[in-house]
């Protein structure tokens, strides 16, 4: 089984990471360092497929500013964490040496050819670092727009309690075990989309209820159903929102029960076991007069979207640049090597 998440993600409060959660579960990290195009997912993913031809449970912490790329990857069944610990997800071993230790990609790099270019290596870092700053500025206007919704939006929380304890009474029965909460991140804004991992819900829940929410009133919802389930004994993935939103996706795996917010923006196109129309608890004439809202929101949306789109060109503008310099045959050696020690390959 594969699933997919985003350990850290753009947000209007900045980037925002949540790999501590990771840390936390995997008794044994491998901290990757090292800078453009040496390496360090193409490691990953020969990771992950090694695990995945042996019918190893995979988890796949995507980036969040090339969703085709890894930031991450999680094999569940031996406790094993390879992670990508360069900015802005800058991660450190707790005790270097034992059960987490760092491995050096840099060392790949043929140094004199570095130093060649890197004149352009700067001015192209300059460029990829001067859209961050815009694309967090659409981001927090995002939230503005949001925020306007969330106040002129009448939330009636007795209707939505009353909602919660429906769903909790029908998909969340109580078990003999210790609640937990984890925290990540179900959705981000990527260079090629306002990208949703609806195929992650539907991998690790047989039911997935999707909340069709513009208003931000799944929010309500989402922490009611998550302390019943903590209550019930349930472990719960957390997934908070872009917009300062403290909870907008559910993932409840050992009660096989997702609750997924969706909009236009980030829309759920799968099977479902069911959706909710929490829009329609919200008189139509009010939608209307709050549609100018719903349009800022999204019109901000996507300009992060474009700024983080021309980041990834010039980030992409150094990948090219780095990688003549690269050893790849001395990469393609140490993968074998971590494959050997993890899966006993000769």
């Amino acid at each position: 089984m594969k699933t997919e998440f985003f350990y850290g993600a753009c947000t209007s409060d900045g980037f925002v990471s949540h790999f501590d959660g990771l840390l936390r579960q995997a008794k044994h990290v491998t901290v990757l360092k090292g800078g453009c195009g040496c390496g360090k997912s193409t490691l990953m993913r020969a990771v992950a497929a090694a695990a995945e031809q042996r019918g190893l449970d995979v988890e796949l912490g995507l980036c969040s500013s090339d969703a085709g790329s890894l930031d991450a990857v999680y094999l569940p069944a031996l406790s094993t964490a390879y992670a990508d610990g360069t900015a802005p997800h800058v991660l450190e071993p707790r005790l270097c040496g034992g059960s987490m230790n760092y491995l050096n990609f840099g060392e790949f790099y043929d140094a004199e050819g570095m130093r060649a270019r890197e004149d352009a290596l700067y001015e192209t870092q300059t460029e990829n670092a001067a859209q961050y700053p815009a694309m967090y500025a659409s981001l927090r206007a995002a939230e503005a727009a949001q925020r306007c919704l969330t106040a002129e939006a009448p939330i009636d929380r007795d209707e939505l309690s009353g909602v919660a304890e429906g769903l909790a009474a029908t998909l969340l029965p109580p078990r003999d075990a210790a609640g937990s909460r984890r925290t990540c991140f179900l959705h981000a804004v990527v260079p090629t989309a306002l990208l949703l991992l609806e195929q992650t819900p539907r991998t690790l829940c047989r039911r997935v209820v999707v909340l069709r929410d513009h208003y931000g009133q799944s929010a309500v919802l989402l922490e009611a159903l998550a302390r019943r389930a903590a209550a019930n004994g349930h472990g719960c993935i957390v997934c908070p929102g872009l917009l300062g939103e403290s909870i907008t996706h559910l993932l409840i795996p050992s009660a096989q029960a997702a609750f997924v917010t969706e909009t236009d923006d980030f829309p759920f196109t799968g099977a479902c076991f069911c959706r909710v129309e929490l829009d329609a608890m919200l008189p139509a004439a009010r939608r209307r007069e709050l549609e100018p809202h719903l349009q800022s929101r999204s019109a901000y949306l996507r300009r992060a979207q474009a700024h983080i789109r021309q980041a990834k060109h010039l980030h992409d503008r150094m990948e090219l640049l780095c990688r003549p310099c690269v050893d790849f045959a001395a990469v393609e050696r140490r993968t074998q090597w971590e494959l050997n020690r993890l899966f006993g390959e000769k």
